[in-house]
């Protein structure tokens, strides 16, 4: 790294220290919060960075500015070929960086490269070149554009934040009231309890390899089974309230909600609703949706169907391959795909057989809801060990605890 500080966690006190320093730069001096944002975002990004990540991050910076700045407010180039390309180009460097199986090969440099948060920071590009001929409301320019990206509060795990929130976040810092700044410090107290004190305890007893251990039994598989969604969950959704309050503590009250009780979802399609939102409202936005309509524009209607479950497949096929670069990732978003597909044959079999009411009144009955809400947490639990193990571990795990 560039070695003049060690990373710079989200429970270290350095990281502490530079938050605190926002907080009363927007409580004292509103003027200069966003210098002082820019500054803490540095700081934190160059800890974790080093010379050749730094060199490699310069590269990945340029090419959205410089076309979302050819393009900014002039929606006649909203379909132009410059975007495109663009987006294609980013995308490749994206896969480069990250070294995907195959793109690795054109990797120009012979030493690891890891740049932090590089996967959240390519969505928030896209959206910035696509969305850029019709923001021409908002100022754009190269100190906003990277504070937007490197702003410390998004930088290691977001939430994928869009411009436009963010520059209407900067427009309203203020000093909280008090049971606003109470409400803060709450929240961002019970995400680091969630996130550092509770999480860490159920990670150790995640690993599908410790069945290979003798005397290993199906108890040590439940464990194993039920571990590692609850730590991934207090975690993640306990380092984005820590984010979002540290963000309310300066008055930035735009940072998106990240979780609604994903564990009480009903089906697949609830769940993503409710998991990870500003990934899947991004997905749904750039992806899902432009898919969908280019389907229906230029496919015969008898194709649709089909179509739009491969739309669906390939789109849980990138939030796969976004999370991790395996093909265990692959497998990952397939699962999920296939979950949500289920979802729609099951909801379209049930308006056959019983109506639209009918229908209603069966999933409203408590004990279907029970049953829904209980089989959609082991699907998802067990799509969820692909994110923590690979194919090998699982497999190897699970031949060893049947002695095979």
């Amino acid at each position: 790294m560039i070695d003049l500080l060690p990373p710079l966690a989200a429970d270290s006190i350095g990281f502490a220290s530079l938050a605190s320093l926002c907080i009363l730069a927007a409580w004292y001096a509103p003027a200069a919060f966003p210098l002082a944002l820019a500054a803490t975002s540095t700081v934190v990004a160059l800890s974790w960075l080093h010379a050749i990540d730094l060199a490699v991050l310069a590269v990945f910076l340029v090419p959205p500015y410089v076309v979302a700045r050819w393009s900014w407010g002039r929606p006649e180039r909203a379909d132009g070929k410059v975007i495109v390309a663009a987006i294609t180009l980013q995308t490749a460097m994206f896969l480069v960086i990250k070294g995907y199986p195959g793109a690795q090969l054109l990797q120009p440099w012979n030493q690891p490269v890891a740049v932090v948060g590089i996967s959240y920071m390519l969505f928030r590009q896209l959206q910035l070149m696509i969305d850029a001929p019709n923001m021409g409301e908002v100022r754009l320019t190269p100190y906003r554009y990277l504070t937007w990206l490197l702003a410390f509060w998004t930088l290691l795990a977001g939430p994928i934040q869009r411009y436009n929130a963010f520059v209407e976040g900067l427009a309203g810092i203020h000093r909280p009231g008090r049971d606003e700044a109470l409400a803060a410090a709450h929240r961002t107290v019970n995400g680091f309890i969630k996130a550092f004190v509770l999480a860490p305890v159920l990670l150790g007893p995640s690993k599908i390899s410790l069945l290979a251990r003798p005397g290993s039994d199906w108890l040590d598989l439940a464990v194993v089974f039920y571990a590692f969604p609850f730590y991934l969950y207090l975690n993640f959704s306990g380092y984005t309230d820590m984010m979002i309050g540290i963000a309310r503590l300066c008055g930035f009250t735009t940072l998106p909600e990240n979780f609604n009780a994903p564990y009480l979802a009903r089906n697949c399609q609830d769940f993503w609703g409710r998991w990870h939102m500003s990934l899947s409202g991004w997905i749904r936005d750039y992806l899902f949706t432009p898919l969908s309509l280019a389907i229906h524009r230029r496919l015969p209607a008898k194709y649709h169907a089909l179509a739009l479950a491969a739309a669906v497949l390939l789109t849980f096929v990138v939030v796969g391959g976004w999370h991790g670069t395996t093909g265990a990732f692959v497998v990952f978003g397939l699962m999920h795909g296939i979950g949500v597909l289920a979802v729609a044959l099951w909801d379209g079999l049930l308006k056959k057989r019983l109506g639209r009411a009918g229908r209603k009144a069966f999933v409203e009955k408590p004990w279907v809801r029970v049953a829904a809400v209980a089989l959609t947490f082991h699907y998802v639990a067990a799509a969820m060990m692909l994110v923590n193990n690979s194919l090998a571990e699982i497999t190897g795990g699970l031949a060893a605890l049947l002695r095979l």
